[in-house]
């Protein structure tokens, strides 16, 4: 699999459309930490850090379209199917996708954090704790759009779903915010939290300066929840992959 992982990240770098994010993520982290356009209000209170981090979102975005097109690319020109019959086995195949769409996510981190600091922000632990929460909430949600990429190949209804997931995520927290704010309250609004931070934009937005305290169940409670919806997608991702006929 260490041989399919290498292969992936290559077309990755050679990828144009994850340059252009990594470039546009770089330009727009700096501007909005930097605060270049001047705004002002909620936003410039934030500061640095806090605009660095609110930025981020946009990753979830990004990944939206990057995870489906490349992968919808690799059926599309035959490298899957080359690859199974190079002897390589779908589960395989399978998880060193996974594991390069984690690694480019953790690349757009990289490359996205670099261009705060250069905008002002001071590297701290409790950011750092910050990115490692979001990265994996990501690569729950990046795992749960691999279930889908993995298993349909017609473009246009892959692009439709992974959209609805997106809209789905957002409509979930909203309505979650609303919850969690006006109905329940002790264990309840806790155990609500939890399943508020299920949605990688849940556990996002709960680090964010303008979160309120209790949709945050706290960092043990946020990692071991991402690291079961990155083990439950895999495990559904792959059920059955071995049986599957490959066109």
């Amino acid at each position: 699999m260490i041989n399919l992982y290498k292969a992936n990240m290559q077309r990755i770098f050679k990828n144009i459309l994850f340059i252009g994010g990594l470039i546009i993520a770089f330009i727009a982290t700096y501007a909005f930490t930097a605060n270049i356009l001047h705004m002002t209000g909620r936003f410039e209170k934030m500061g640095c850090d806090g605009r660095m981090f609110f930025i981020s979102i946009a990753m979830m975005g990004f990944f939206t379209i990057f995870v489906p097109v490349f992968t919808h690319i690799e059926y599309s020109d035959g490298v899957i199917r080359n690859k199974i019959i190079a002897g390589y086995s779908q589960k395989e195949v399978y998880f060193s996708h996974m594991l390069s769409h984690f690694s480019a996510l953790g690349i757009m981190i990289v490359c996205h954090m670099i261009a705060g600091f250069i905008g002002g922000v001071n590297i701290s632990g409790q950011l750092l704790l910050r990115y490692l929460i979001l990265f994996l909430a990501l690569c729950g949600y990046i795992s749960v759009l691999l279930i889908l990429a993995m298993r349909i190949k017609r473009m246009v209804l892959l692009a439709v779903l992974t959209f609805l997931v997106l809209q789905i995520c957002y409509t979930g927290i909203m309505i979650g915010n609303a919850l969690l704010a006006f109905v329940f309250k002790g264990t309840q609004r806790y155990i609500a939290s939890l399943i508020y931070n299920i949605v990688a934009f849940g556990q996002w937005l709960s680090r964010t300066c303008i979160a309120d305290d209790y949709t945050n169940p706290g960092t043990l409670a946020q990692i071991l929840i991402s690291l079961a919806v990155i083990l439950i997608s895999a495990l559904i991702g792959t059920l059955g992959l071995g049986k599957r006929d490959l066109q």
